[in-house]
Formats: C-alpha cells, structure tokens, sequence
C-alpha cells in the first residue's frame, strides 16, 4: 500500500512548514513545498500528486487560481484551496474550478485533518471499482481502508480486536462486523503495523488493548478464545506486562 502523495503550494514558509507535519503525522507523504505556482508547474511535469493544497495568493507572477487553471489543462487531481483574505471575484474564481474545499487561514490542525480525511474517503470510493485492487492504495497511521461490496470502508485500529487467518484469506474482527479479505494474515500483519497489535499464533493477531482474560495460554477477547503458541507467550508477557 502507498500512502498518499500530496503537494503543497504555499508562499508563507511557516505555514507551510506547520501543514507538512501536520500531513506527515497521520502517515502522508508530502512530495514537496512551492512558494510560487510556475515552480508547482514545473515541479507536476514529472510528479504526479494524488492531491493539491494550493494558497490562492502566492509569490510570482501566477496566483493560486491561475496556477490551478494550468494544472487542470494536462491533469484532473483533487484540489483543496488554503487562503487569508478572499473577495467575492476572487472566491467565484477560485469556484469555477471546482475544488474539494476551502481551508481559511489560520486554521487549525484538526480542521485540516478531517478535510484531508473526507476527501481520502472520496477518492477511494471513486477508486473502488479497480477490482484487482484488494485494499486500496492509501493508508494512513491510525487506519486502513477494506473493500466491501462495491464501496471501501474505513476501520481504525484501534477498532481492531484481532485478526484470523483463514486458508488464503483474512479476517478482521471489530465490536461492530467482521471483514473478509483475500490475502493471507503474514500479506495483511505486513501492510498493518501498531504497537498494540500483536501475532501470538500463526493463525491469529490480537489487539492487545482488547483482552479481556488470560488463563493456560489462552486468551479471551469478547468471548472468543483465543491460543497463544508458546514461541510467542515469553513475548505476549512482556507486552501486556504481566504483575
């Protein structure tokens, strides 16, 4: 799975700065800062994002606007407008080319967060019909996204109360439903990482901040038992830490 790639065109170097950790904390890449659009429009020649945070005032002789007008002659790729000050030409402008949103400056963290969080929902449910692919492309850090039917659902982690193998196919277990995957459990461990997620036999991963009881290398997680080889018991000891 590949995280997703976004581009950030902003002239405010401490702004930019600030939105690029904030991407990078939930398990973005940030391909890159432009302070000026004919850099953003040189830069896109050879990359291609899978979104755009675009300043309308910027640096240079092209505004946000107009850099975007560009873009969108050689690529279609989601659009989210960051701005201070925004007059009526400028918003019917920036409008015509139908971005995802507008973010107002200063904003803050959470804002930008759930913004970039519901335009990724958007774009796998575009994606979805790709039925090669058995878990999209994106990924964050807190959470993955599985195919059901014909849409992709969210499920965060810590929602996760273990995870089964099953022959060539996978099954994740939440307080809600369960999903069927078809990949093997090693496929789905590798691609699926977090401290509190632990293999503790061939056929099963266990969410550690879940179990419920421990007893004769069994554990139980909502009624269900569950085995803990001995290779892995000395481990699963010291991680849930045992007095």
């Amino acid at each position: 799975m590949n995280k997703v790639k976004i581009l950030i065109v902003e002239d405010e170097m401490l702004v930019a700065r600030d939105v690029s950790h904030y991407l990078e904390d939930i398990g973005c890449t940030v391909m890159g800062i432009m302070m000026e659009g004919e850099a953003a429009l040189n830069f896109l020649k050879t990359e291609k994002p899978d979104i755009i945070l675009m300043d309308i005032h910027l640096k240079g002789k092209l505004d946000g606007i107009e850099t975007v007008q560009e873009i969108q002659k050689t690529m279609d790729v989601p659009l989210v407008y960051m701005t201070a000050n925004t007059d009526d030409a400028s918003f019917e402008r920036a409008k015509a080319t139908q971005p995802f949103a507008f973010i107002e400056k200063p904003f803050k963290k959470r804002t930008l967060i759930r913004t970039i969080d519901l335009l990724i929902e958007q774009l796998l449910s575009k994606n979805n019909t790709d039925d090669e692919k058995e878990i999209d492309s994106f990924v964050l850090n807190d959470r993955i996204f599985v195919r059901e039917k014909n849409k992709m659902v969210k499920i965060k982690l810590t929602d996760i109360l273990y995870m089964e193998a099953e022959r060539a196919y996978s099954r994740i277990i939440t307080p809600e439903k369960e999903f069927v995957l078809s990949l093997p459990l090693r496929s789905l461990e590798e691609k699926i990482s977090a401290d509190f997620l632990m293999r503790v036999h061939r056929s099963y991963v266990v969410n550690l901040n879940h179990i419920d009881e421990m007893q004769d290398n069994y554990i139980q997680i909502h009624q269900k038992y569950i085995p803990v080889s001995r290779s892995y018991w000395d481990e699963f000891l010291r991680r849930v830490k045992v007095i």
